[in-house]
C-alpha cells in the first residue's frame, strides 16, 4: 500500500460549500463527490478508497459512473470517511453526526407496553410532525434512526429488553410514515429499515416472554420484507418467526417456517444459512428428530465458520461458531444427551469473552451449568452457575430467567448441602429481581 494511503483525508471546509459539490451531494452523485475531492483537495483515489472502506476498483467504477451508489450504508461510510461536516451530510440526506432525536424513554426503565397497543395510539405530539414528513425530509430521519437503533441493539444485548422497548415502539409510526412518503431508492432503504426495526421490536417482546406480541411485530416486519422483495431479509424474518413458534411450543409450525426460510439457500450468506439451520435443528430436537437435528447443527457450525470470513453484511453478525456451539449444546440437552453436550459447550467457552453480548454469554453459562447438573457433575455445575451469577448484573431477560429456572430445578436435588442451599437462595433472589413474566420451561428437562 502506498505510504500516503495511511494518512488521514484532510479536506478544507470550503470545498463542501462549492456549488458543484452541493449539487453532487443533493443529487447523491458519489462519483462526482470523489472527483471533486480528488480535483480540489488533491486526495488520491487510493486514499479515498481507504478512507471509505471501498476497493480501488470499486472507487474507479463509481467515479466513471459504471456503478451508482444508492445504499444508505455506503453513503454513511463516505460521509464518515471523508469527515463531512453536518451541512454536507444533510445535503446528502444523512442525519448530523450526533443525532438529537433520542426519545426520553431511553433514560428510564419503563414497564413493557400492553400486547395489543398499536403504535398509532401512542403518536400524540408526533401527529403534526408525521403529517409534514416528505420524501426528501425523510432521508435524514432514517439515517438518524439507524444510529439510534444500533445503540438500542447494543444496550439490549447487555441489559435486556426493558431498557429500550418503549423507545423502539415510539419510532414505529415515524418509520411507517417514511415508508408511505418515499419513492425509488429511498423507499427501498425505508422498507429495509422498517423491516429491521419491527423485527427487533418482535425480538424485544420475545425476550420478555410475550410470544403473542412477538408474533404480531414480526408479522408486520415480514410485510415490509415481502414488499422489499429481498430474499435475505425475508429468510431472516421467517427464521425469527420459526424461533418464536418453537419457543411458544408450536414445534411443527416452527419446523415448517425454518424449511421455508431455507427455500433459497443459494441466495443467503453463510451466516444466514447457519442461523436458519440452527433454528431448524432446535425444532427437530423438540420433535424428537435426533438425526435431523444433529445434521442441521453440524452443517450450521460449518456455515458459521465460513461466515467468519464473509465480506457481505447481513442481519446475523452474532451467528458465530461459538453461538452455534451454544445452540447445539442446548439441543443435545433437549434430546437427553447432557453428557455429550458438555464437551461442545467447553470447546467454545474461551470464545465468550465479548462483554457486548452479555445476555448470550449468561445464557450460554446457564445452559452449560444445566448440562453439568443433569450429568451429575455437581462441582462443575456450581462453578459455572457462580460465573453466570457474577455476569448477570443488570440484565433483565425472560429467556435467561427461564433457563436459570431450569437450572435451579436441577440443582435443587443437592439442596441439603450447605453451600448448595446458599447458591440456590442467591439464584432464587436473582430470579425474583428480574420482575419479568417468566415462561414455563419447555426444554432442558
Amino acid at each position: 500500500m502506498p505510504a500516503d494511503a495511511t494518512k488521514p483525508v484532510v479536506i478544507l471546509p470550503e470545498l463542501w460549500q462549492r456549488p458543484e459539490m452541493l449539487s453532487a451531494l443533493q443529487n447523491r452523485n458519489v462519483g462526482q463527490v470523489f472527483q471533486l475531492v480528488r480535483q480540489y483537495a488533491g486526495v488520491s483515489q487510493t486514499r479515498i478508497g481507504t478512507a471509505v472502506n471501498l476497493s480501488q476498483g470499486k472507487i474507479s467504477e463509481i467515479m466513471r459512473g459504471t456503478i451508482r451508489v444508492t445504499s444508505f450504508e455506503v453513503f454513511e461510510r463516505v460521509a464518515d470517511g471523508l469527515d463531512m461536516p453536518d451541512s454536507a451530510r444533510l445535503a446528502l440526506g444523512l442525519a448530523p453526526r450526533r443525532p438529537q432525536a433520542v426519545s426520553a424513554h431511553q433514560h428510564t426503565s419503563p414497564a413493557p407496553p400492553s400486547d395489543d397497543a398499536e403504535p398509532s395510539s401512542r403518536t400524540g405530539p408526533l401527529t403534526p410532525y408525521l403529517a409534514n414528513l416528505t420524501g426528501a425530509s425523510s432521508r435524514p430521519v432514517i439515517s438518524g434512526l439507524r444510529h439510534i437503533l444500533t445503540g438500542h441493539i447494543q444496550a439490549e444485548a447487555i441489559m435486556g429488553p426493558l431498557l429500550v422497548i418503549n423507545a423502539v415502539r415510539d419510532h414505529v409510526p415515524v418509520v411507517g410514515q417514511v415508508c408511505r412518503v418515499t419513492r425509488g431508492a429511498d423507499r427501498v432503504e425505508a422498507l429495509n429499515f422498517a423491516s429491521e426495526l419491527l423485527e427487533f421490536c418482535g425480538w424485544l417482546h420475545q425476550d420478555l416472554g410475550d410470544f403473542t406480541g412477538a408474533t404480531m411485530w414480526t408479522n408486520k416486519a415480514l410485510d415490509y420484507a415481502m414488499e422489499l422483495g429481498d430474499q435475505r431479509v425475508i429468510s431472516y424474518i421467517l427464521m425469527r418467526k420459526s424461533i418464536i413458534a418453537t419457543e411458544a411450543g408450536d414445534y411443527g409450525h416452527g419446523l415448517g417456517l425454518a424449511n421455508t426460510a431455507l427455500a433459497h439457500p443459494e441466495a443467503l450468506t453463510p451466516r444466514l444459512r447457519a442461523v436458519v439451520l440452527r433454528t431448524r435443528a432446535a425444532a427437530n430436537a423438540h420433535l424428537g428428530e435426533a438425526a435431523d437435528s444433529a445434521r442441521d447443527s453440524e452443517t450450521a457450525f460449518a456455515e458459521a465458520t465460513a461466515g467468519t470470513t464473509q465480506s457481505e453484511n447481513d442481519r446475523a453478525p452474532y451467528c458465530t461458531p461459538a453461538y452455534i456451539a451454544m445452540e447445539t449444546g442446548a439441543t443435545r440437552v433437549l434430546l437427553g444427551e447432557a453428557t455429550a453436550a458438555i464437551p461442545i459447550f467447553e470447546a467454545s467457552r474461551p470464545q465468550w469473552g465479548d462483554s457486548s453480548q452479555t445476555r448470550d454469554h449468561v445464557l450460554f453459562l446457564a445452559r452449560m451449568a444445566t448440562a453439568y447438573a443433569i450429568a451429575g457433575e455437581r462441582e462443575q455445575a456450581c462453578a459455572v452457575t457462580e460465573e453466570a451469577l457474577s455476569r448477570t448484573q443488570a440484565l433483565r431477560s425472560s429467556r435467561v430467567a427461564a433457563q436459570l429456572t431450569v437450572l435451579h430445578g436441577h440443582l435443587a436435588r443437592w439442596a441439603t448441602d450447605a453451600y448448595l442451599a446458599d447458591l440456590l437462595t442467591r439464584l432464587g433472589i436473582l430470579l425474583k429481581s428480574f420482575s419479568l413474566p417468566v415462561p414455563q420451561p419447555r426444554g432442558d428437562r
